[in-house]
């Protein structure tokens, strides 16, 4: 679909006609009154020129403009919904955490009917997790990204004990992070003690 400047650029290249300068470079100054031109000795190929070089430049601007989109991207989300104490386990297998209260989602990176988070554009990602030990008295949750394990948290100070750990991961366009409870752990949360968290530092 034409942009709408390129549009207003072709509009305003039809009146140049009447008031432009005639000069090699379209965006260099005339040096002395001599090089201002009458209105009919503007050529067709000047105008071809012009909205050729304007045309690059809203297409510049418009990409810095998506790029800019692409790189803002955080997340932050709770376990749970509701504000009653929750708790989630022991399972037989290991089990993904689907974080569901969304508190902040810019980029819609983060997906709280999976608890997966795609990485929209390459960069550097700060993530974080924190878990309270839910009724089996221990907790053991991972941060996977791609199914690999890169860090964790662990607790057996029995229920309400807590634990957190964060770090910086380059991360590729696509790269899916996840947190996954152990068999036999449990977890507990109400709406706010439980979270999932990751921001884009800088893209790369």
């Amino acid at each position: 679909m034409m942009s709408g400047w390129v549009v207003f650029m072709l509009v305003a290249c039809g009146a140049v006609r009447a008031n432009v300068t005639h000069i090699s470079n379209p965006f260099d100054a005339p040096t002395d009154d001599d090089e201002i031109l009458n209105p009919e000795k503007t050529t067709e190929e000047d105008l071809r020129v012009l909205l050729k070089q304007l045309t690059a430049r809203v297409e510049e601007l418009e990409r810095e403009r998506e790029n800019r989109g692409k790189s803002q991207v955080a997340f932050s989300a709770a376990l749970f919904t509701n504000e009653q104490w929750t708790h989630h386990g022991p399972f037989d297998t290991e089990t993904t955490l689907v974080f569901r209260k969304v508190t902040t989602n810019i980029g819609n990176a983060y997906n709280p009917e999976t608890g997966i988070f795609t990485a929209p554009v390459k960069g550097l990602y700060y993530i974080r997790f924190t878990g309270c030990v839910g009724e089996s008295g221990s907790l053991n949750a991972a941060l996977m990204r791609n199914g690999q394990n890169m860090f964790a948290i662990f607790d057996t100070r029995d229920t309400h004990g807590s634990g957190s750990n964060g770090m910086t991961l380059v991360l590729e366009e696509g790269d899916r992070l996840s947190v996954t409870l152990w068999s036999k752990k449990s977890i507990f949360d109400q709406s706010r003690l439980s979270t999932f968290t990751g921001f884009l530092v800088f893209p790369m």
